[in-house]
């Protein structure tokens, strides 16, 4: 059972970094800086606020093109009843499940996984941020998670509750005067059900970097948009009149200007260079891209551009996403592994998780002809279902080779019914 001492130190560090995990998920919302900014000086012009989302936008990208098509999971020794029993039990929440879990990966830059058993008693995971959670490694070269603590409150509940899972158990406690244990019980697994899932090595936001560019494209905009609002381009000049100030205001009001006879009145302009905002727009635009090593797709792309075009095009995209890949595989395998534990506990079914292998295909356009011509002719080299598995549109390859070859033995089973049939005809004519 974990200390008391030990959960309120992570409670008081949870506390500590909440600020910048909270920070991020007011960008993600579009709560950004320009918005809170002082007003101007003089009430009488426009202070209009503009904000541009790329946090949201870089978030969505790097989601999609990962997991915008659905994981495939494919058994080494090509075991049906396994594949089966996965797709069987995922298949009614894994898909939003996944891609909520890389969006909070994105936003926060680490976010942590947490196996259950639910009422129905089918195995699912939850996922919790680090604005709620916070975790101990047990020091290994893995670094898997001993223990797990979660802060949060519930609607209409001035409460404040914490959830704690270490190796055996999971407890409840409320958090008032120190902590006062609610429950505590053996959850269903060996091991902490908590996994911890990093967006890189350095548990970084896919938009941590572009913060300021953001900041500072978001204020030109507005200070622009004020411009034109307000004609600050352009100042009122009257020569050789005695108007006070007040006379003046009052003239601006009524959208009418009384002079003395020879007085002169004209508009002094500024000399804005639009070209240069403009210009500097998209110099800070490509900024964002460059830094979130993305592809503005609404420029120099036409509508026969190839998918393999675009491929080198994203190129920069692609390195980074291989690398998310490879960690979001490592904490599939993970959930794999506990998913086998329910299995066997459960179910009494036993499987090995080390043999299922993870598949993923990014969601760009593709030339479908080219990879089913490239299937075709692999044929007898690679496996039948590693094949299958490259095909955009399918996405349980095992499932596709059942049907298949159910296909195939109902219409060889219709064909020798047919030759019996026709045969016996002969036979009837013969005698």
């Amino acid at each position: 059972m974990v200390r008391n001492e030990l959960i309120l130190n992570l409670i008081k560090e949870l506390d500590k970094q909440r600020p910048k995990y909270l920070k991020l998920k007011q960008y993600y919302d579009g709560d950004h800086r320009v918005l809170h900014e002082k007003s101007k000086v003089d009430s009488t012009k426009s202070d209009e606020r503009v904000f541009f989302n790329y946090c949201r936008k870089t978030v969505s990208n790097y989601t999609g093109y990962l997991l915008g098509k659905p994981v495939n999971y494919s058994h080494r020794k090509g075991d049906k009843e396994f594949l089966d029993t996965i797709d069987y039990y995922y298949s009614q929440w894994e898909k939003e499940h996944n891609i909520n879990l890389k969006q909070q990966t994105e936003i926060y830059g680490t976010v942590f996984e947490t196996a259950y058993i639910n009422t129905d008693g089918e195995f699912r995971c939850a996922i919790f941020n680090p604005l709620e959670m916070i975790v101990l490694n047990d020091g290994s070269i893995e670094r898997n998670v001993s223990v797990a603590v979660r802060k949060y409150q519930i609607p209409f509940d001035d409460s404040v509750y914490v959830d704690v899972w270490d190796r055996e158990h999971f407890s409840r406690y409320k958090l008032e005067d120190g902590l006062q244990r609610l429950e505590q019980k053996k959850h269903f697994f060996s091991r902490c059900p908590v996994t911890e899932i990093p967006n890189n090595d350095l548990k970084k936001s896919a938009f941590a970097d572009i913060i300021r560019i953001v900041d500072i494209y978001n204020s030109i905009n507005s200070t622009a948009a004020n411009e034109i609002q307000d004609h600050r381009s352009a100042y009122l000049v009257i020569e050789d009149a005695d108007l006070t100030h007040k006379e003046a205001q009052k003239m601006k009001e009524n959208g009418i200007i009384l002079t003395p006879k020879g007085s002169k009145v004209y508009w002094a302009t500024k000399d804005i260079n639009g070209s240069f905002v403009k210009d500097m727009l998209k110099d800070w635009q490509d900024e964002i891209y460059i830094q979130t090593n993305q592809v503005n797709l609404n420029e120099n792309f036409q509508s026969n551009t190839s998918g393999v075009s675009i491929r080198l095009k994203l190129q920069e995209l692609e390195n980074l996403s291989a690398i998310k890949e490879a960690i979001f595989e490592k904490a599939l395998k993970k959930r794999m592994k506990l998913f086998c534990e329910w299995l066997k506990h459960a179910k009494n079914k036993e499987f090995n998780s080390n043999q299922i292998s993870v598949s993923f295909t990014r969601n760009v356009p593709v030339d479908e002809a080219s990879i089913v011509q490239m299937v075709k002719d692999l044929q007898g080299i690679l496996p039948t279902e590693e094949l299958i598995s490259w095909l955009p549109k399918v996405n349980n390859p095992s499932l596709s080779i059942q049907k298949l070859e159910s296909e195939n033995d109902s219409s060889n089973f219709t064909n020798d019914l047919r030759e019996r049939n026709q045969l016996g005809g002969l036979n009837g004519q013969t005698q």
